[in-house]
Parts: structure tokens; sequence; C-alpha cells
């Protein structure tokens, strides 16, 4: 469904899920001329080179999407100033336009779902969610904004109201890397947000009470104890005449907690854990923060908001990225709480379900940088945001699209879709020692090429916790040495399957013998062919052979520990590589 600005709206949607931004119109803004946005409704990435366009994109957000615990003066001016942001090459007095969709839940988003309805004036309305679109137009002159619901405009009164509530309630709680380390200012950060985690607002009230003598207290001693602070100054040409306060904004509302995470039975605090595992905490409080307002289920004012995070992979090694990207995924669908995040990680792109990465770009106008443009991401062109990170070639992903596209962190990779479908059937046959882990995906890839990219392979690996990378044993030769520059283990980290005898190394090589035999005695022509000097028709018999021997042994159930000893080592590394 489209809306009349052309936004796609409700592409992503489901019912019964909480307050989301379903997509944003951008016009006339910095880089952002004229850009359709959809936004998924759990996970998104925003992707692209430097000066793409990623910044203006989580800043044109904060139009309406405000985090009223960040309006401080240490953490700037949230609103668009006109002179500063009209795109360059636009012609003077050109509005900016902003056009936002946003979707209201009645059970999710009380709060706002009953405000609307009284202010609108909408009788027997018995929807339980409804679309609210917001368009801003932003001129020197000032800020003009007209509200629709469901694709009905409202009055002047119902708009101004209902955008004043909107812009003056904390729909979005915002994150950057930069502020570890100033998270302990200003509005309390992670303090702050650790007291809401913590306290319920009984709990907080009667804690307000108390700090309230604690604040009397504290000035009372700060008066006797300023003269040390007096004396030092007045050693400075300017002279001062001291006077010591509480810094009402830090000690107002909230209580300043320390958090310790413990490594080895010592508690530490946060504060001195290094920057990436504190970046990382308070990313992981953020998302649990909006998860407890979100299942609030006494609050009548309840706005489910939406976790917007620049950077989330900022000082993590590679390894910890992988691990991140795949928590902050995991947490935006199991929690259903809408995520959006800007990176320059492939790590924290949504590999599972790639049409949730918006690739951004820069048209190119006589050799001018200009407008910022989405980059399509379709089935056929998924890859091309891990492309541009990574600087590869679309095609290079190709042989790997099951593996990236895999939803679970544990994962056998097998040399394509036979390899799978032979373990599959015997670890079905319930034979004692050729059992599969639970939680264990198989996943194929495309052939032996495939892993001879080790930007690419370093890349897929990391996406998982625990896995083993196997390969027909005839590769074992051009293989070992990538394996062992990316510090990969033979039975530990990857496994090559076959025997070692002539026409053996591979998983047909495994195969109790009467199943070769079987097949080859009965297709005489496709064994010649096998041996043809045109590599096509080689390759195809090959094929229909190893085929063959597949649908043959499937045919009977009964095979025993015996009939599958030749399987038995790749089962036990199996059962070990995934071993707790």
């Amino acid at each position: 469904m489209r809306h009349n600005d052309g936004a796609v709206y409700i592409a992503f949607f489901s019912q019964g899920m909480a307050m989301k931004i379903v997509s944003m119109h951008v016009q006339n803004y910095k880089t952002l001329e004229n850009i359709v946005i959809p936004f998924a409704e759990t996970f998104n990435s925003i992707s692209g080179k430097n000066n793409a366009g990623k910044t203006s994109v989580i800043t044109a957000l904060r139009g309406v999407l405000k985090d009223k615990g960040k309006e401080n003066w240490w953490f700037g001016n949230q609103e668009i100033e006109y002179s500063s942001s009209l795109t360059q090459w636009t012609k003077a007095g050109t509005p900016i336009v902003l056009t936002y969709v946003l979707k209201f839940n009645e059970a999710e988003d009380p709060g706002m779902y009953y405000f609307v309805i009284k202010i609108a004036s909408l009788q027997n309305f018995d929807n339980h969610e409804f679309l609210l679109k917001i368009e801003l137009n932003h001129t020197d002159s000032g800020q003009n904004a007209e509200v629709y619901i469901n694709d009905e405009k409202l009055d002047t009164f119902a708009s101004k109201e209902i955008y004043t509530k909107i812009t003056g309630t904390s729909l979005a709680l915002y994150y950057h890397s930069a502020e570890v380390g100033l998270s302990g200012f200003g509005a309390g950060g992670i303090s702050r947000l650790t007291q809401d985690l913590m306290f319920t607002n009984e709990e907080r009230a009667d804690l307000s009470a108390d700090q309230e003598k604690l604040k009397k207290k504290i000035k009372k001693l700060a008066g006797k104890n300023r003269t040390g602070l007096s004396d030092l100054l007045g050693k400075l040409e300017d002279k001062y005449d001291v006077e010591l306060s509480i810094f009402e904004k830090y000690l107002s509302g909230h209580i300043p907690l320390e958090i310790n995470l413990k490594d080895k039975s010592v508690d530490i605090p946060l504060s001195a854990w290094g920057t990436g595992t504190q970046n990382r905490t308070q990313v992981m409080m953020l998302i649990l923060y909006a998860n407890k307002i979100k299942e609030d289920m006494g609050g009548v004012n309840r706005i489910t908001p939406i976790v917007i995070i620049e950077e989330p992979e900022s000082f993590l090694h590679p390894s910890a990225q992988a691990e991140f990207g795949r928590i902050i995924r995991n947490l935006s669908r199991d929690l259903q709480i809408q995520i959006v995040t800007s990176t320059h990680s492939p790590y924290m792109l949504c590999q599972e379900f790639p049409e949730s990465n918006i690739l951004l770009d820069r048209k190119l106008y006589r050799k001018s940088l200009r407008q910022t443009e989405i980059v399509p991401v379709s089935e056929d062109n998924w890859m091309s945001p891990f492309s541009h990170i990574l600087g590869l070639a679309n095609d290079s992903f190709s042989s790997w699209h099951a593996v990236i596209g895999a939803k679970k962190d544990c994962a056998i990779f097998v040399e394509g879709v036979i390899d799978k479908q032979y373990i599959e059937f015997i670890a079905s046959l319930g034979v004692v020692g050729f059992s599969l882990p639970s939680g264990c995906e198989i996943l194929p890839y495309e052939g032996k090429d495939a892993l001879r990219n080790s930007i690419l392979l370093k890349f897929v690996l990391e996406k998982f916790h625990k896995y083993l990378l196997t390969f027909d044993l005839d590769a074992l030769n051009e293989l070992e040495r990538p394996m062992r520059n990316l510090g990969l283990e033979r039975d530990k980290h990857y496994h090559p399957i076959g025997i070692s005898e002539p026409g053996k190394d591979c998983i047909e090589g495994l195969l109790p013998g009467e199943i070769p035999a079987s097949v080859y005695s009965s297709n005489y022509s496709l064994v010649m062919k096998a041996q043809s000097q045109d590599p096509k028709d080689r390759k195809s018999a090959k094929n229909s052979l190893k085929t063959l021997m597949l649908e043959a042994f499937k045919k009977r159930s009964d095979w025993t520990k015996s009939d599958l000893a030749g399987f038995k080592p790749l089962f036990s590394n199996i059962t070990q590589a995934f071993k707790e």
C-alpha cells in the first residue's frame, strides 16, 4: 500500500505491533533532496560510505522522534534549522519538507492512541491501531505541521495539539558511541538509565524524598569546606569568590548509581572497563529500558519508544561486533522493539532479512557528489550493503546466500545440497552416534572456490557462535593454507570429507560399497561420460551419478552402525565441535 506522497508504509508491517516508524519522506534537507525511506518493523541498518547521508537520516528522524531525556545543553539542539539545513544546490526559499508515517497500537501505545482519538474527535473508532502521517514544512519564516490519520487530514487545532504531544513525548531513545565517557554527566546517562531499569515509580518517589534531605546536608557541608578551593584559586591572576553548590541537573530526579561487571569473581566498575565494553553495556541497557516501557502494562500513558543507535560497533573487535550484531538483531525481533542503527560494519547489517538494510549512496553529477539515493536491495541485489562495506564484488557473495541468511548462530557448512541431504538423512535414522546437536543448522555453500576468498570467509564465519566447515578431501591441499591463515584448526574448525583413496575423496567415498557398485553397474554410459575430455560433459555426468547414489542410499532406512562406519569420523567431529 502506498500513500500519495510515495512512501511505502505497510510493506514490512503486521498487526498488533507497538509504535513504529513506517516511512520517512525527506525533501530538500541537506543531501536528502528527495528520498523515501521505508523501515522494517524490528531491526533496520543504515549503511553507506562516508558522506552518504547516514547522519542526515538520523537527524531527520529527530524531527518528530524526540528523546526528551537528551534535551539539554550538552547534547545540542535537536531541532532542524532551515538556513543551515537546506540542500545547497536547491533554490533559496524552497521549503524543507519532512513527512513521517507512524503507527500506533491501542494495547502497546495507549498514551498516544487515546490522545489522538480524543483530539481528532473520531467517533465510533473501532480499529485497534492507526497510521499517523505528520508533514513538516520548514521555511525562513518558521515551521508548519499538518497531521493526517489513516490518510484523512485533521483540522488546524487537532494537528497542532497532536504535533505538540508527539514532539513533547519521548518517542525514541538515541545513543551514539561518542557518549561513552560522558554518560555520568548531563541527563544522568547510564546512571539515570540504571535507576529507571531497577526501580518502580513508587520506589523512585521514596528515594526522591530522601534525596532532598541529602541535598540539604551536602549544601551545608560544602559551605564549610570551600576554603581550600578558594585558597588554591587565589593563586591565579584573576581572583574569584568561591561558592560551592549542588549541580542541580545532576542530582535532580536520579541517584548516581555505579554499575559493576564481575570478571573472575572480581567486581569492577563499568567505568573501569574498556570503552568497547562500556559501549556495548549501555546499548543493551537502552534496549532493555525500551522493553520495560513496553511491558509496563499499568502505564496508561505508555508509548513504546524506538531505539536509534549510531555506530553500535564502535570500539569492538570484529569478532565481538559479530556477536553483538547478532544479539541486537535477535533482541529486536524477540522483544518486538524497532531498532534503527547506522553502521560501517558488515556485522551490524541484517543478515537474516537483507531487505531490512538501507544502503545509501550519493549520485555523481558533473564529477560532484549530489543527492543521497537508496541503492535497491532486492532479492537479486541483497548483497549490495555487504559488498559496499567489505569492498568486494557482488558476485563474490552468490555462493554464500544461504549461509549469510541463516537464522541460527550454530552451523555446519557443507559443499552443496547433496552433502546436506546425506547428513540430515543419516541423522534421521536414529542410529546411536550419528545425531546432530540441537539448535544447529546445516548450510550449503556452492563449491570449494568460495573458500578461497579469505575476507569473505572470515566475515561469514564470525557471524556464528559455533561452526564446523566441511569440504571434499580432494581440495585439502589447496585449502589447507587459507584455513591456517585464518587461524582455523583441522577437526576443530574444519573437517575434510572423504577417504584418501582414488575416487573416494568426497562424501560418496563414505558410502557402503554396495551403493556405488550398484549405481556404476547400472549406469555404464554415465560412468564413461564422467571420463570425457569435455569439462561440461564430465561435470554433468558426475553430478548425475552423485544424485543417483544419494537416491539409492535413501531408499533404505535400516542402515546399521557398521554400514555407516565411513561417516563415523564426520559425526564424531560434529559432536566434538559443538560440545558445550
